[in-house]
């Protein structure tokens, strides 16, 4: 449900494909409207709580590709259990893995471990700010590390995800076919240099809340495929397994899943290219 269902989008003119001007009076005009909805219906958060980097980067790493109601509880216990990098880079591949059960794309728990192992070996324990630093560590892309600069630091950058392209999307009437560069080219000219980090929170907070879910003439850059019966459920319950145990044969997962025994393998095999587990004959293990 819109809460501003009355409130016009404000149109701009797209001069190329790469470049779009927003006068003053309109750019004013676009952040009132943003800033007026949040601090009405702005979410409160546990990782908008606090601008500890460790903290910052652990919602990061879990709210790429996972709805945030998910991601609340399981950051919640992640950062009980360990509170900073010293203490997970102490972390098994199998505690973080049991404690990242239900997240999906477990590959991600494994990145957190081992940039909580880099920042303690090689940066006595305090993440770098540098951006070109932070792209190295696994996991982090130029986005994750923007986030991270944005919402730890309050660093006057601009980084937009799906929420954000829909919000400029929508409001300022742009085809769906503009570029990512042309948008991150007016974010930036919207953006306000002293509070980027609530300017990202309320863009973020008026696309889940105000926009409809779906905008028709606004279709998302990808889709997930289906997960029940798909090959990603196969693989997550192949990892549940490993989280108690050392290994799992094929055919319990098969018999426990009523799957075939190929379907099995075949998940398996998956895991295995990843390098999260190894497969020999029927038997799967986590690679330690």
């Amino acid at each position: 449900m819109c809460f501003i269902p009355h409130c016009p989008a404000i149109r701009i003119s797209v001069c190329s494909p790469l470049m779009s001007t927003i006068d003053r009076k309109r750019a004013t005009s676009f952040r009132r409207k943003i800033r007026r909805f949040y601090k009405r219906h702005g979410r409160v958060l546990p990782f908008r709580q606090t601008t500890d980097p460790y903290c910052i980067t652990v919602s990061e790493i879990m709210l790429q590709q996972t709805q945030v109601d998910r991601v609340v509880p399981k950051y919640e216990a992640w950062v009980v259990k360990w509170p900073d990098w010293q203490s997970l880079a102490g972390a098994t591949k199998q505690e973080l893995l049991a404690m990242w059960s239900g997240l999906g794309y477990n590959r991600r728990a494994l990145y957190l471990g081992q940039i909580a192992q880099t920042v303690v070996e090689e940066y006595s324990g305090r993440l770098p700010d540098d951006p070109a630093e932070l792209i190295r560590l696994p996991g982090i892309g130029r986005y994750t590390s923007r986030a991270i600069l944005i919402f730890a630091y309050n660093r006057p950058l601009v980084t937009a995800d799906t929420n954000i392209r829909r919000v400029i999307l929508h409001e300022l009437d742009l085809p769906p076919s503009t570029s990512a560069s042309e948008i991150e080219d007016i974010a930036e000219q919207l953006l306000p240099r002293r509070d980027s980090r609530n300017w990202h929170y309320a863009l973020m907070d008026y696309s889940s809340l105000a926009l409809p879910k779906r905008l028709v003439a606004i279709p998302p850059t990808t889709k997930q495929s289906r997960f029940q019966g798909s090959i990603r459920q196969i693989r997550g319950e192949i990892i549940r397994h490993l989280t108690v145990r050392k290994s799992v044969r094929v055919n319990t997962i098969a018999e426990s899943m009523e799957r075939t025994k190929e379907d099995v393998q075949k998940a398996a095999e998956n895991l295995a290219r990843e390098g999260l587990v190894e497969v020999r004959g029927s038997t799967i293990r986590l690679v330690e």
